[in-house]
């Protein structure tokens, strides 16, 4: 059996995929930078998880995205690569995102495409459907909505040889996102069609994928995407993971009551993402295709934030009548303000959390479908991610991050 490449290795995705395919009997060998391989944080984090470098089949091979020589030693004899090598911040400027998520990118297809490959999993994101407007007008707070839209229901549009009816503000966001959503195997644009970007890392891996479906149709690579919701579990300290930790600091005292209108569905646990990623790579049918990873449990904003305190042991207090967006807003400002401290006071240190992008991100309404992935007869560990935020704030307890 040739073994699988896990680029991104040190990563958050890259370990438990690692530690997925190890299990499995899958010879594996990750490549990462070396200097990521000996950072004693990555290798606490790791030995966490549970990856184990001295396992037989087991193999660490340090490699640089910008090295197209280091890519080339490093996919010698290999079968499947699995990419989940990115830079993954929603605050990073576009020109360090090019370098390692596009740049990075075509230079791996490069020398996959020389080397001759088997199989390719590419760790897209389901950012890159875009950014939903808020649904109409009652999550923005506006209680006499309702009142005003049956009025005119019942004294004016009877009236009106047009009776269509016209939904007021902001277009409806709580339906599913499937893959038949614009997205960069279906959309030849700069950016999906009726969505925009929250943040300059979905326009990276929007491009990031676009050249690699072209690749795909002029080359032929043998690929198959994977579009992952925000990404928890154990080994994580940011996105949704530090979000965990700062709602265990009290960082978020107060959030809008309206939020109990907006979908927050999907989610993927670290462990399902990867045994999705491997599923699909052993199956022939999978290839040319794209599939959404998130799990199957569809809540909403304020449901999601209960959850979360209820295991931390924390309150958050429900305003009446506070807009959504005007509380995103807020937060921004919070954000900037934050960021300003950062760069004026060397002893202030600004909370990961609270950076423009990631707020922006996690306060979207959205409701990522998963059927075509369950329809393969995929099957997760945590369908339910209530289950999979215990067991994560319980890793979080247990490594010191929540006190």
């Amino acid at each position: 059996m040739k073994p699988a490449l896990v680029t991104g290795a040190c990563g958050f995705s890259g370990g438990h995929m690692v530690k997925i395919l190890a299990d499995e009997g899958v010879p594996v060998r990750g490549t990462d930078l070396a200097r990521a391989f000996e950072s004693p944080k990555v290798k606490m984090v790791q030995e966490n998880i549970g990856v184990d470098w001295n396992a037989p089949g087991v193999e660490f091979v340090p490699s640089d995205l910008s090295d197209k020589q280091s890519l080339k030693e490093v996919l010698k004899g290999i079968g499947t690569v699995y990419h989940t090598a990115s830079l993954y911040d929603y605050s990073a400027p576009m020109s360090a995102l090019e370098k390692i998520n596009i740049h990075g990118m075509k230079n791996l297809l490069d020398a996959a495409e020389k080397g001759e490959i088997d199989r390719m999993v590419h760790w897209s994101t389901c950012g890159v459907y875009g950014h939903p407007h808020f649904p109409s007008a009652y999550a923005d707070g506006r209680v006499h909505r309702p009142l005003q839209e049956f009025a005119w229901n019942v004294l004016v549009r009877p009236w009106q040889e047009d009776k269509e009816f016209k939904r007021p503000d902001r277009n409806p966001t709580n339906q599913p996102v499937t893959e038949e959503r614009s997205n960069p195997k279906n959309t030849d644009a700069d950016v999906p069609e009726g969505t925009y970007f929250s943040n300059e890392y979905s326009r990276s891996k929007w491009i990031q994928e676009q050249m690699v479906w072209k690749r795909h149709r002029e080359k032929g690579l043998p690929v198959t995407v994977v579009r992952p919701a925000p990404i928890y579990g154990p080994g994580s300290d940011y996105g949704v993971t530090n979000l965990l930790i700062e709602l265990s600091e009290g960082l978020l005292p107060v959030y809008p009551a309206s939020s109990k209108f907006l979908l927050f569905g999907g989610n993927i646990h670290a462990r399902d993402m990867a045994r999705a990623a491997a599923f699909l790579s052993e199956r022939k049918e999978s290839i040319g295709e794209d599939y959404n990873v998130s799990d199957s449990h569809l809540l909403t904003h304020r449901e999601a934030i209960e959850s979360a305190t209820r295991l931390l042991g924390r309150k958050v207090h429900f305003i009446p009548g506070m807009p959504l967006p005007l509380w995103q807003e807020f937060v921004k400002g919070v954000s900037t303000m934050s960021y300003w401290l950062d760069d004026k006071f060397p002893k202030y240190t600004r909370s990961r959390v609270l950076d423009k992008g990631q707020i922006t991100y996690l306060t979207m309404g959205i409701w990522i479908s998963n059927r075509k992935l369950k329809d393969t007869g995929f099957v997760f560990e945590y369908p339910d991610c209530r289950d999979g935020l215990a067991d994560t704030i319980a890793w979080l307890i247990d490594d010191g991050k929540i006190k």
